[in-house]
């Protein structure tokens, strides 16, 4: 090692593979350089990408004085001493002492190879607690790569094995996301724990942090997913491990419907606990056999034997029943549509249908508004609307119109426009089924209906004896049920 030379401030650089990413607060020092200078020498090399080094040019001086030859002199054409050295020893120091106004500062030329110059930044570091999680894993990871053992690593930085094997795991994650993560509080642990997962996308998962209440990092919430994610990956291993074995008698279920339906009988004696030591159960009749994982066991199921099943007495009067209430709905349904499709109210019968809408409207009874009335053409294309108000949708009409627009060129008055939306969007009756109940045939009361029939009777609209009874429960197809 040489002497202490004063080097002018903008021949030195940071050394580009110093582990140390970031130099953190300089106010203090830079403050102090600039009341009392600098104290301690730099520890720098001659930059490698900037020739020769003032060694290599002497000694290639002495040989040309004594063999003056062609090769020799084009060789020192080309080349010269460097003039820009590295820094392995003191880069928060040169900052300082930029930010403190210094022209030149003491530094030591040492001639270090590669891996001492990597190997004493970073024990330079790790000694004074420069260096984040992060930087450590890299950083030991850069010495392992440049050819040093782990006991070398331990004995240069002072870390046990057990440490550096664990920073070397840190090493191996995801470059982003680490720094991130030890950045937000993640330690050591944690990281060598996620570092045992083997999926990447998972660990990026993990990486990315926990939820926060304002306190900082939730360790416990973390733990209990990287432990999850752990007991899923040992799950995985086991599963591969059986299936290998499984799959020479057993096809996959990849529906897992088929385990309820009438297709497939379950086999309760060869399911399998995905655990340690878990064992594959060979059937005696290898065949046709499926298999479905599920909630940590799999599970297997035979093609269910097919047998011919005739319906019971009840099964059969349940669907005439359930035809049968259909038919009267539909058949009461289709009563309502006929007399809104063919309305036509007075002005004052129009006025009033226009107040009870903004009454819907305005009372939050429905989540349309209005302004749907200024909406396109084929934005009113619903079905039962169009077939209430008598406007069906026009083969091959593609232009925009508003419905108001469409009402005054089709004829239709505003007010059958009025009725129709209040049944169809405000009060929904495209969705009501009916008071006779489809599943069993018993009478159902349904409020939202009764509402629909309080609009209708407003509007003019008488019911019928049957239609009365069908809607008050006393038609003889509720007697019928109530007597069976």
């Amino acid at each position: 090692m040489n002497g202490i030379e004063m080097i002018p401030i903008e021949r030195l650089v940071h050394h580009p593979e110093n582990p140390r990413l970031d130099l953190g607060d300089l106010t203090e020092l830079t403050e102090s350089i600039r009341a009392n200078g600098i104290f301690q020498n730099l520890t720098v090399v001659f930059d490698p990408a900037h020739n020769m080094s003032p060694k290599e040019w002497s000694d290639l001086s002495d040989q040309y004085s004594r063999k003056p030859t062609e090769e020799l002199r084009q060789l020192m054409d080309s080349k010269r001493i460097p003039d820009r050295y590295l820094v392995v020893i003191g880069n928060r120091r040169l900052e300082a002492a930029k930010a403190a106004g210094l022209t030149e500062l003491p530094c030591v030329v040492s001639e270090m190879s590669h891996e001492e110059q990597i190997a004493t930044m970073l024990q330079e570091n790790m000694q004074r607690s420069d260096l984040t999680l992060y930087e450590q894993a890299k950083g030991i990871q850069m010495m392992i790569d440049l050819g040093f053992s782990k006991d070398q690593v331990s004995e240069r930085t002072g870390f046990s094995k057990t440490t550096i094997e664990r920073r070397l795991a840190v090493a191996a994650l995801p470059d982003k996301e680490t720094k991130e993560a030890v950045a937000y509080g993640y330690d050591l642990i944690d990281l060598a724990e996620i570092a045992k997962i083997e999926d990447r996308k998972t660990q990026k998962d993990l990486l990315k942090g926990t939820p926060d209440s304002g306190h900082g990092l939730d360790t416990s919430w973390l733990r209990q997913r990287i432990r999850n994610a752990l007991h899923d990956q040992e799950q995985q291993r086991i599963v591969c491990r059986l299936l290998q074995e499984i799959r020479n008698f057993a096809k996959e279920l990849k529906n897992p419907n088929d385990r309820w339906s009438n297709k497939y009988e379950r086999v309760p004696g060869l399911t399998i606990k995905i655990e340690e030591g878990a064992k594959v159960k060979y059937p005696k009749d290898p065949d046709n056999y499926r298999y479905y994982i599920s909630y940590g066991d799999i599970e297997f199921y035979l093609p269910a034997k097919k047998q011919k099943r005739v319906k019971t007495d009840a099964e059969i009067a349940l669907e005439k029943k359930q035809h049968d209430a259909k038919e009267l709905n539909d058949r009461m349904r289709d009563r309502r549509i006929t007399f809104v499709s063919g309305y036509s109210p007075s002005r004052m019968q129009e006025a009033h249908l226009r107040a009870k809408m903004m009454e819907w409207v305005f009372g939050g009874v429905n989540k349309y508004s209005i302004g749907e009335f200024k909406c396109t053409y084929h934005s009113w294309s619903g079905t039962l609307f169009r077939k209430m108000a008598g406007i069906p949708l026009e083969e091959g009409r593609d232009k925009d119109e508003s419905l108001l627009d469409e009402l005054t060129r089709r004829n239709v008055p505003k007010g059958r426009a009025f009725l129709a939306w209040l049944l169809c969007g405000g009060l929904k009756a495209d969705d009501r089924q009916g008071y006779a109940n489809q599943y069993n045939g018993i009478y159902q009361h349904d409020e939202d209906l009764d509402d629909v029939y309080t609009i209708l009777t407003e509007a003019g609209y008488v019911l019928s004896e049957e239609e009365q009874a069908w809607k008050d429960g006393t038609h003889e197809f509720y007697q019928e049920e109530k007597q069976r």
